[in-house]
Formats: C-alpha cells, sequence, structure tokens
C-alpha cells in the first residue's frame, strides 16, 4: 500500500476513521475504538484494477469467496509465520489478529507499528517521495538487515514493494517492518520453483532486495 501525507491535525477519514494507506485493493485506516491497530478493507470489485487472466480470474475469486481474497491470504501468511518464528520481539513483520465484523464490512485487523510519539511510522514510499529525511545508505542498510533476515529464515517473501514497508529508529540507524506478509502465502508464478528450493529462493529474495535498494537510491540519490 502506498502512505498518504498524513496530517494529524486534519487527517483523511474514511467513515470516521484516520487513513494511513490507500492500496490498489484494499484500503487501510487506523481503528477509532482502539488505535494500537488497524482495520484493512478489501475495495469493491469495480475499484481494483486487474492486469492479465489470471490476476481478473483470482480477483473474481477472491471476490466471490472470502477465503480467496487478500485479507485472509495476509492472515494465512501470518499464521504460518508465527508457527514457523513465533512472536519474538525482533521479529520484523506485524501481527494480524484475524478478520472483524464491522459495519463496513469484513476487515483485517492487524498491528499499527507506531512511533515513540505515539504517531503510526510512515511507509517506505513516503519516506522515498515526500519525507525525504534519511539518507540512501541508512535505508538501504535496513533493506539488508531484512533481506539477511529473511535469507536466515528460509522465508519467501518477494514482495519487496516500498508501500509494504514502514521505517522505524531501531538503535543508530533503521528498521523495515513488513505490514503485508501475504506473498507469503501466495505469489504469482505458475510453477512456485523459488519456494521449493532454498538456493533459488535465496537468489530471487537477494534480487528483489537489490531491486529495492537502486529503487531508494534513484529517489534519495541528489548528487
Amino acid at each position: 500500500m502506498d502512505a498518504l501525507p498524513r496530517n494529524p491535525a486534519s487527517p483523511e477519514l474514511w467513515n470516521g476513521m484516520e487513513v494511513l494507506a490507500h492500496g490498489a485493493h484494499r484500503i487501510c485506516v487506523r481503528d477509532a475504538g482502539a488505535p494500537q491497530f488497524c482495520l484493512k478493507f478489501e475495495r469493491p470489485l469495480h475499484e481494483r484494477p486487474a492486469s492479465g487472466l489470471r490476476q481478473r480470474a483470482r480477483l473474481w475469486l477472491g471476490h466471490r469467496l472470502p477465503y480467496f481474497g487478500d485479507n485472509r491470504a495476509e492472515l494465512r501468511a501470518y499464521r504460518a509465520l508465527h508457527r514457523r518464528i513465533g512472536t519474538a520481539a525482533d521479529t520484523p513483520f506485524t501481527r494480524s489478529h484475524g478478520i472483524v465484523a464491522t459495519p463496513w464490512g469484513a476487515a483485517l485487523r492487524t498491528d499499527c507499528v507506531l512511533l515513540a510519539d505515539g504517531q503510526p511510522a510512515c511507509s517506505l514510499h513516503a519516506h522515498l517521495h515526500r519525507l525525504r529525511c534519511h539518507s540512501p545508505v541508512s535505508l538501504c542498510q535496513a533493506v539488508m538487515d531484512f533481506e539477511q533476515w529473511l535469507v536466515e529464515h528460509r522465508l519467501p517473501l518477494f514482495d519487496l514493494n516500498p508501500g509494504n514497508f514502514v521505517v522505524v529508529p531501531h538503535g543508530d540507524g533503521l528498521r523495515l517492518v513488513c505490514v503485508d506478509a501475504k506473498s507469503l502465502a501466495r505469489g504469482k508464478e505458475l510453477l512456485p520453483l523459488s519456494r521449493w528450493s532454498s538456493r533459488l529462493m535465496r537468489r530471487k529474495i537477494r534480487r528483489r532486495a537489490a531491486r529495492l535498494r537502486a529503487r531508494i537510491v534513484e529517489a534519495l540519490d541528489t548528487d
């Protein structure tokens, strides 16, 4: 998801809740009744762009059978991660707490990553295109740390999109926290060889992380 320019004094609202991010397929808001959580709502089918027959079929199926939708895919991914890793404090993924019923439909409830001042952390996308308050070196190092964590734990997270991470201070540097892990549960490959082979998985993670670092340098390198 792409984070919005946030103005805490006058935030964008959706059904009375602060909007944290807009994605192509979902909208993420801060839970008004429990602001330590986020709520992710799937967009109506007609609002979702699709390219290719396979993606259109997936959207159609997820719209009619919620099990195949984005929210439940992310919940399955988190539960699989939890079974393997547990709830260690240094796990760089937000926790998913389940699907909840709301007056506006079903939503996935997840932790809201908060900074020391209680404000939600901003996405890497926002840091690259709006905030620009960190050096490319520090952000690239955060990507390298996240990449190494994935490799060490053999986790096939390949969707390393700037909108899927928030940036938080960590010691003398920065840390990336993944706020959308659904690609752990499903990928875009017809034959998922990179999920079956540890060697191919490592190579693909390294390629995607290198691509993300290149995007960071391109966005922030002003020399």
